[in-house]
């Protein structure tokens, strides 16, 4: 029988690398956490989302018109894709863009474009679908232009706890084509630690983004497949509880 002091160093051996990687991935999980907090997307890349935004019935927009308050106001585009200007008509606005309504406009009660401001009140036509460990709960919300999976997940409050960050994918149904979906893997590590935009693909209308969960906990979740069915780790291991001397700003 092999004497139990083999035993400990045969098992300590083999923790030993085990604990090594499960403190790497910790790490790296944790600074993808740090830096999806900190994102903030600049104010001129949202600008340009929202004049990219295709807007359709029943959006609401809001029109003001410089010198023409008469038409200035909200404007909700209708079933047939127009909007009510009184007696300078009911211009057709379905499909386009923000910069292209604020001209259809302009031309449909004479004056420079310059003069109308046009912005999306309500999103009300388009939707982008969040399942599983979204922050608050997986839901509808609305599609506001071709934002990015880093701006959607800024905007709609990041990730849970449990989240698995490896495990992130879009779905583009196609349906309204009729084409077979499309599948995007979404390398959220490699976004925000390396600065690598390649998987942060541009949201389409009706995109589907799918966030899986963890295995039990993150640092199961750092495990090889084989090794998880026999290796439970005890979060207590690697997580210390703050004692009131460590919560105490150590500068005052």
């Amino acid at each position: 029988m092999r004497p139990r002091g083999s035993r400990s160093r045969c098992w300590a051996g083999w923790l030993t690398p085990v604990l090594a990687m499960l403190s790497g991935c910790l790490s790296n999980r944790g600074q993808v956490e740090q830096a999806l907090l900190a994102y903030r997307p600049p104010p001129a890349h949202l600008h340009q989302v929202a004049l990219k935004y295709r807007a359709r019935c029943p959006d609401l927009l809001q029109v003001e018109i410089s010198g023409l308050p008469r038409y200035s106001g909200p404007q909700r585009i209708g079933p047939d894709g127009r909007i009510d200007l009184g007696d300078a008509g009911r211009p057709h606005v379905d499909g386009e863009t923000i910069p292209q309504i604020t001209h259809t406009i302009a031309e449909a009660v004479g004056v420079p474009p310059e003069q109308v401001h046009v912005t999306v009140a309500e999103y009300n036509s388009q939707c982008l679908y969040l399942f599983g460990q979204v922050a608050g709960s997986q839901r509808v919300v609305p599609y506001q232009g071709p934002e990015t999976v880093l701006d959607l997940l800024h905007r709609v409050g990041g990730l849970q706890q449990d989240a698995a960050i490896g495990d992130i994918t879009v779905v583009r149904p196609h349906v309204a084509e009729g084409k077979t979906p499309e599948v995007f893997h979404v390398d959220l590590a490699a976004i925000v630690l390396r600065h690598d935009p390649e998987t942060n693909i541009l949201l389409q209308p009706f995109d589907q983004i799918h966030i899986g969960q963890s295995q039990r906990s993150s640092l199961c979740d750092c495990l090889p497949p084989w090794l998880r069915s026999v290796f439970r780790v005890p979060i207590a291991l690697f997580s210390k509880p703050k004692t009131e001397h460590g919560n105490r700003n150590t500068g005052n």
